[in-house]
């Protein structure tokens, strides 16, 4: 039987330690061995988690490392896939910049760094928002409602679900104050950073809730989802693109009072 051909480890380490040390700017043989074996100490987690959740660490010139490891793999993919990598659309060009194609998506799934926030896998790696909190000293029991927006990953297939631009695609978090209130718009940014990362719309949903409680030291929390549109029903196999899915998370007096939801909540 006719061998199929795979890489080789020195292309491997050609390949990281050319692009490690250009990105770097220097040609540190030490930092590079020391970047290698941290990242090779990170034990595989949880898709839907952060790495600190796992109770691992990564430092920048690691996470640099896996970049990059992922890029040779998935340049390598392309190959198998009969892609031509020397495509000008598809290459790479590092005196120009250009991380090609595979170092597009990978970037897409890692963030380019740990303070990167704005890629589809980034809250894997980028730390958790701090939520503030101040005394409820006006024992205010009034419920509160904070719209926002998502964009997330599906876990199945690595596409994108999040609402899209219209009125009846929503998000919303809403608490009862016990003694804290909340900061409005650290909510925002805790969702948005939470989101994205490999989910099931029904798992982020509930783990918005259950942190919301947790942090806000309340037993009454609402989350909404509702009319998300996702990409691997949108765009692949059933190729529905009026298909969205809702999901919702109760507890304590929403749970048990839903008069306390507004109607536009609870369509």
């Amino acid at each position: 039987m006719k061998m199929i051909k795979i890489p080789k480890q020195d292309e491997l380490d050609s390949f990281v330690k050319s692009r490690f040390y250009a990105l770097i700017d220097e040609q540190d043989s030490s930092r590079l061995d020391r970047a290698i074996e941290e990242y090779e100490r990170v034990v595989p987690f949880g898709i839907d988690q952060n790495i600190e959740q796992s109770s691992q660490k990564i430092s920048s010139d690691a996470h640099l490392i896996m970049r990059l490891v992922a890029t040779f793999y998935l340049k390598t993919t392309f190959s198998a896939l009969k892609i031509d990598t020397d495509d000008e659309n598809i290459k790479e060009s590092l005196k120009d910049g250009n991380i090609g194609t595979a170092g597009r998506i990978i970037k897409m799934y890692t963030g380019s760094s740990l303070t990167d926030e704005r890629e589809l896998l980034s809250g894997r790696w980028s730390s958790e928002p701090r939520m503030a909190l101040f005394d409820n000293s006006s024992n205010s029991s009034e419920p509160v409602f904070v719209t926002t927006k998502l964009d997330a990953l599906c876990s199945h297939h690595f596409i994108r679900f999040g609402q899209e631009q219209d009125s009846k695609s929503y998000v919303v978090v809403g608490y009862i104050p016990r003694k804290k209130l909340g900061g409005i718009s650290k909510i925002n940014r805790f969702v948005n950073w939470c989101a994205r990362r490999g989910w099931l719309q029904e798992d982020l949903t509930r783990y918005i809730g259950k942190k919301i409680e947790k942090v806000f030291e309340t037993d009454s929390v609402f989350v909404s989802l509702s009319n998300l549109k996702h990409g691997c029903t949108a765009y692949r196999g059933a190729c529905d693109s009026e298909a969205t899915v809702s999901t919702t998370y109760l507890s304590g007096d929403f749970k048990h009072n839903k008069s306390l939801i507004p109607k536009r909540y609870l369509s």
